[in-house]
């Protein structure tokens, strides 16, 4: 009976001494908040509102932090298709990298930003975005440029509501062909 006492009291030292870290001392281990909880590949998300599918989120890879800061990344880039009532393609986003803070519900992208609306055939190229989607609108103080049927056009900016139907260029030069 000792015997086995004494085995279990020297497992259960050994098990202290190993289990305890010098760098706990009752502070938090700082690379562990420094991951994401979860890591999603190939994931493809349905944004909805009154039950109604307004968009389609797909990235190769997202990553979501929960701690202090809560948010999602999507380091390998983003793809986002605005659908119509009838659920056929009104706009797509794409972007090289892309995050969404869940506390403000802002998205910042960047990196070769194109917003194509397929309605009416317009794309919109700049280096950097933001998405409200509390407000539901898409703005960018960077210069942007834009292709469309009548021409190429520049901007030092760009506000529109998340669908690109209504997009205002800020500060607008360039060339556009007009049929009178």
């Amino acid at each position: 009976m000792i015997r086995g006492v004494r085995t279990g009291l020297v497992l259960f030292v050994l098990f202290l001494f190993f289990s305890c870290t010098e760098d706990y001392h009752g502070k938090p281990n700082e690379d562990f908040y420094k991951k994401p909880v979860q890591t999603m590949n190939d994931i493809t998300l349905y944004r909805s509102s009154e039950g109604k599918v307004m968009a389609i989120i797909k990235a190769p890879l997202a990553q979501i932090y929960s701690i202090d800061n809560a948010r999602t990344i999507f380091p390998e880039g983003v793809q986002v298709t605005f659908l119509n009532d009838d659920l056929s393609e009104k706009s797509m986003l794409t972007a090289m990298y892309a995050i969404s803070y869940d506390s403000t519900d802002l998205v910042y992208i960047k990196d070769s930003v194109r917003i194509i609306n397929f309605n009416n055939k317009d794309t919109i190229f700049c280096k950097e975005l933001y998405w409200n989607q509390k407000s539901h609108t898409v703005y960018s103080h960077k210069p942007i440029r834009r292709l469309s049927q009548s021409g190429e056009d520049f901007g030092e900016g760009i506000v529109s509501n998340e669908q690109f139907d209504s997009v205002t260029i800020v500060k607008p030069h360039g060339r556009q062909d007009l049929n009178e």
